[in-house]
């Protein structure tokens, strides 16, 4: 959809450094799911909504339409991250866009034009949206300003020199045209007849980029009620599809009786598919009760017996006995142990954590005349659309997406099988394209998919000398990664999905050792916001607590003396620990806690101020000190952290997924609660470290350490130290 403008509506890790697993990834990715759907082709949309009798200037990334609107095409999905403002403002600063008449909306599916260029395939994850898009963006709108200029200086007949562009108004003396006014001529040219090739802003010249108080794109329509989700509208003659699934994995349909469904008003269809018996009604309401009305009988003699506490077990005996799959070593660890003055060792466990995106998944799709339309918040367009096409038995170039923004995702949306949107390709073909389908989920429907953040288990040693000086770590990680289809051809980009942000990469011990252990799992898992970092970083971050404590060393100098070979993480720490005075003693009745790591190629510390009790506590403040390289929207980055921690805070102390016989046993935020405001610290603050660097990622790093900050906090106050989440103090 179009948004409207506010105003008018490196280290090795596991044998595997990031920039290596980008690259494994993208070529993963090809490999094992869009190799024999490539060769088909790409389908060659091309982005709508704009003025179709109006000239414009256009590219892949942006039009121009008569009134000098600018629409930017974003290839990446806005999630609630405020990443379409951010690739927008990239390309305005370049351009000299108006900001007023500045709109977004999602780019079709199409290579490669809109290709994640560390991925090989149009999606959206990693923290990686503005880092890889920087560059192009800016070229993009770079190229775009050199059109206009090139079109006003032949209108004029005057030097290109000459011409000044500001606002979306290009002059040359007493003479002006908006954007509008000279799009059509501008859009005659080609680019590449543009001379010199136009060169990007220098950073002194940003009025846009870095700027405080810019505002997102979608901020009216948010606030206001208009922002069109894919729960929301439709099209002419929509039907509302709901799937009643099995009540276990690896349960089917054995045999079943619709007539009580069918005869209800406004029932449509009862249909088969492979995940279950799909009702089609004219409303929700509809849908939900024949839904209900349904007779069905599982056959669960296949059904998973898999439970939470049965794959804990089997890790911990695998970590007991077994060879790890993999392990990598530096230094002699077993020499250091051997002469160690304290050996310090800690164990955690980690559960299974559901998306529970405030927006189900749902979406939209319609046949005519032989090609596929489908409308959601896609976040991995490519493997949505060979998944529909697969389906359909139709080329990829027949099936079209339309890219809205969506209500939350937190890797859910990033599926590597496409389920959701498989579901609605068999429901389409199942009702033979008879009616426009939305395929709906409740948010029970949503917490029971069997899809979630796989549970973890990790064991940490340490050597201390007798000084209290750390000479050895062994980080030891068992659990499934996010990526089992790529196990086979690609296991280091699965290896890397469990031990990322790991204690043996991320701190400068003299020896150290890292294992990794895994055990078959019948329970499907997804990525979740972090990858890896959402369980590495709190358990390297509470285990390094406790050896500073043991050592009688300040936990901030602990870290520090660790972090000489990261820089920049040691900056932001430091930072960090001026935001609140550090060595100044702490406020009376306040106990601090620290937590710092490096992750999607930032560097971010936290530290919480804790009063109260550890049976009775409060989160007075947290400070955090960021550096992503360049803010492009220093509001936004902001916003990221505050919303991260409140993340942080669930997945620590209130949020967990269980399964017993092969079933969730929480369906609703009734059992499966979320961080509310109570719980939130009183105060949060937020330091951008100012950086020449290109811009990296933040919505995943500021996710990852509020929980172990305020951890570290209340085991300094004589907490019972943590051995599993979520961690409940008493």
């Amino acid at each position: 959809m179009r948004h409207e403008p506010d105003t008018s509506l490196p280290r090795a890790s596991g044998g595997l450094d990031r920039r290596r697993f980008v690259s494994l990834s993208a070529t993963a990715l090809v490999l094992g799911i869009m190799a024999p759907k490539l060769a088909q082709g790409a389908a060659p949309d091309t982005p709508t909504r704009r003025a179709a009798d109006a000239p414009h200037l256009a590219s892949p990334f942006l039009s121009i339409d008569a009134q000098g609107t600018v629409t930017v095409y974003a290839k990446h999905l806005d999630m609630g991250q405020g990443i379409w403002t951010g690739l927008a403002t990239i390309l305005a600063e370049e351009l000299d866009a108006n900001w007023e008449q500045v709109r977004v909306e999602g780019a079709p599916a199409r290579l490669p034009d809109y290709v994640h260029l560390d991925y090989g395939a149009q999606t959206t994850g990693g923290s990686t949206s503005i880092a890889q898009s920087w560059q192009q963006l800016r070229e993009a709108g770079a190229n775009a300003r050199a059109m206009l200029v090139a079109a006003a200086a032949a209108r004029w007949q005057v030097p290109a020199g000459d011409i000044t562009v500001a606002q979306g108004v290009v002059r040359a003396g007493e003479r002006s045209a908006h954007f509008g006014e000279l799009a059509a001529e501008a859009g005659a040219q080609d680019v590449p007849e543009v001379s010199p090739k136009p060169r990007p802003k220098p950073r002194n010249a940003y009025s846009l980029v870095g700027q405080r108080g810019l505002g997102a794109l979608d901020a009216r329509a948010k606030s206001t009620g208009r922002q069109l989700y894919a729960i929301d509208g439709g099209w002419p003659g929509l039907k509302v599809a709901l799937l009643a699934r099995p009540p276990r994995l690896g349960a089917h349909v054995a045999r079943f009786d619709a007539s009580a469904a069918k005869a209800m008003a406004g029932v449509r269809a009862v249909v088969e598919i492979p995940g279950g018996l799909a009702v089609v009604a004219d409303g929700t309401w509809q849908a939900m009760k024949a839904r209900d009305a349904l007779d069905i009988t599982w056959d669960e003699s296949a059904a998973s017996t898999t439970s939470s506490q049965g794959y804990l077990d089997t890790l911990s005996e695998a970590m007991d006995s077994a060879e790890p799959e993999f392990s990598e070593e530096r230094g002699d660890s077993a020499a250091a142990f051997a002469e160690a003055a304290q050996v310090l060792e800690a164990e955690f466990t980690f559960p299974y954590l559901a998306h529970a995106p405030m927006e189900p998944l749902t979406s939209m799709g319609r046949i005519e005349d032989g090609e596929c339309y489908l409308r959601a918040g896609f976040q991995s367009q490519t493997i949505n659309q060979q998944a529909a096409a697969e389906i359909l038995g139709l080329p990829t170039e027949k099936v079209h997406l339309e890219t809205i923004a969506a209500g939350g995702s937190f890797g859910r949306r990033a599926a590597a099988d496409s389920d959701w949107i498989r579901e609605l390709a068999q429901v389409l073909k199942a009702t033979q394209g008879h009616w426009p389908i939305k395929l709906m989920r409740t948010r029970e429907d949503e917490m029971a998919a069997m899809r979630y953040r796989p549970q973890a288990l990790h064991r940490l040693r340490a050597a201390l000398d007798a000084t209290g000086r750390p000479t050895a770590i062994e980080h030891g990680i068992g659990g499934e990664g996010v990526f089992p289809h790529l196990l086979k051809i690609a296991p280091e980009v699965h290896r890397f999905s469990v031990i990322l942000g790991n204690a043996f990469a991320q701190y400068d011990f003299p020896a150290g050792r890292l294992d990794w252990w895994r055990a078959d799992l019948d329970i499907p898992v997804e990525t979740y916001r972090g990858i890896a970092n959402n369980h590495t970083a709190p358990a390297k971050e509470i285990f390094l607590d406790r050896l500073a404590r043991a050592a009688k060393t300040d936990p901030v100098a602990f870290r520090l003396n660790l972090l000489a070979e990261r820089p920049r993480t040691a900056a932001v720490l430091r930072r960090a620990a001026a935001m609140l005075d550090w060595d100044s003693p702490a406020p009376e009745g306040i106990t601090r806690g620290v937590a710092v790591q490096f992750a999607d190629e930032t560097h971010i510390a936290q530290i919480a101020e804790v009063s109260g009790t550890p049976e009775d506590y409060r989160i007075e403040r947290i400070v955090c000190a960021v550096d992503l390289g360049l803010a492009i929207n220093p509001d936004i980055v902001r916003a990221q952290i505050e919303g991260g921690i409140a993340f942080a805070l669930s997945n620590t102390f209130v949020s967990e997924l269980t399964i017993e016989n092969g079933a969730a046993v929480q369906s609703n935020f009734h059992d499966y609660p979320i961080q509310g405001m109570y719980g939130m610290p009183r105060r949060i603050e937020v330091a951008i470290v100012d950086s020449e660097e290109a811009p990296t990622g933040i919505g995943e790093p500021g996710s990852l350490l509020a929980g172990a900050a305020v951890i570290n906090a209340l085991e300094r106050m004589g907490a019972k130290p943590v051995t599993s989440f979520p961690y409940r103090p008493a």
